[in-house]
């Protein structure tokens, strides 16, 4: 059951959201999500709360909070929003290697902002030391990753998308560390009886194919376990090709707008989506004709407006390969700043975008 925060919140929206009329375009107007975050917090209750109604009302509050933080920053709203975030992140076990909204600037905003409130300060505090933690090291990443996800398993025994989570977990931790223990732990898992084997997400059914298929062939590097998990796992396949494959589904009415408009501009210096592709063209020649630390600051204006432009637009499909060209730019430049600041988007890009072609072709390099 959802604490009283929730529901006190939720109260509110059924007086302040009225029903909005459908747009062909959505643009990222708070009150349109705040409507379909009451829609998902009404699914929820009608429904019991299962963990997948949980995270789905998490996910339009990380999409409401964050058009309440661009468009309305001063609206009462905007601060009760964060403090709702940060009951969620808490109660969810956020991990930002396994969230899909690309929401970790939010989500530590939110905690920054409720750091010293006296009922939500301890958990704020918790989640910004876990944060920072994860932040300095990628392998206490993946290791919070299948931690958190193993807690939502225990706490939601026997839910569909708790074990659904949990092997996404150390998919994506193998991926990240390239440990086997983790993919070890995706097999084992998969093969148990009550895993929802049918339901798993394309993008992590892609590597734990991959990886049934090489442990039932014994490919070097896999154990007898994970062999013998590998047949379970095509055994409970083929049963369930019966089954027909149904995605969780969302209550989401609309989202943050997916593709950034080409007239809009990011960052200190202005940039559009087209001045973002034109400025690291521009670098890329300067850098063939050997200027190299002398690039810096430029490379570092387009870092400023990829940060801006994930915030407004994070489910933009231009931004992980945009990422990646901008690592690769950064990884040209032989200056201290331009290392650091090819650190992060590297994060950015695996983390934030780990299901993305881009995300495996750096990891995989």
């Amino acid at each position: 059951m959802l604490g009283r925060s929730f529901l006190s919140l939720c109260a509110g929206l059924a007086l302040v959201c009225a029903p909005l009329a459908a747009s062909a375009e959505l643009q990222t107007d708070p009150m349109l999500l705040y409507a379909t975050m009451k829609a998902a917090y009404d699914k929820g209750a009608a429904s019991g709360w299962h963990l997948g109604d949980e995270l789905d009302y998490f996910s339009t509050v990380l999409d409401a909070g964050r058009a309440f933080e661009l468009r309305r920053r001063d609206d009462p709203e905007n601060y009760a929003l964060k403090g709702t975030a940060v009951d969620l992140a808490t109660r969810l076990r956020y991990d930002p290697l396994t969230n899909r909204d690309a929401a970790e600037w939010y989500v530590r905003l939110a905690a920054q902002t409720y750091a010293n409130d006296p009922a939500r300060g301890a958990a704020a505090q918790a989640l910004l030391t876990k944060l920072d933690a994860e932040d300095a090291n990628l392998t206490t990443l993946a290791k919070d990753a299948d931690a958190d996800a193993t807690s939502n398993a225990t706490n939601y025994a026997g839910d569909v998308a708790a074990l659904l989570g949990r092997v996404d977990a150390d998919v994506r931790a193998y991926d990240l560390t390239k440990d086997p223990y983790y993919r070890s732990l995706a097999l084992d898992r998969a093969a148990q009886p009550d895993f929802p084997i049918a339901l798993v997400a394309p993008e992590t059914a892609k590597d734990l194919d991959a990886f049934t298929d090489a442990a039932r062939l014994g490919s070097i590097g896999y154990s007898a376990a994970d062999t013998d998990a590998a047949k379970a796992i095509v055994s409970h396949r083929a049963a369930a090709k019966t089954i027909p494959t149904i995605g969780r589904v969302l209550s989401h009415q609309s989202y943050l707008v997916i593709t950034a408009p080409a007239d809009e501009y990011f960052g200190k210096t202005k940039l559009s989506p087209i001045g973002v592709r034109n400025a690291l063209l521009r670098i890329t020649k300067y850098l063939d004709a050997g200027w190299g630390p002398q690039m810096t600051g430029e490379a570092l204006y387009v870092v400023d407006a990829l940060d801006d432009w994930r915030q407004q637009y994070p489910r933009d499909y231009e931004l992980p390969r945009l990422l990646l060209n901008t690592y690769k730019t950064l990884d040209r430049i032989n200056s201290p700043q331009a290392r650091d600041a090819e650190i992060r988007v590297k994060r950015l890009l695996i983390v934030e975008y780990s299901t993305s072609d881009e995300a495996h072709s750096l990891l995989s390099g």
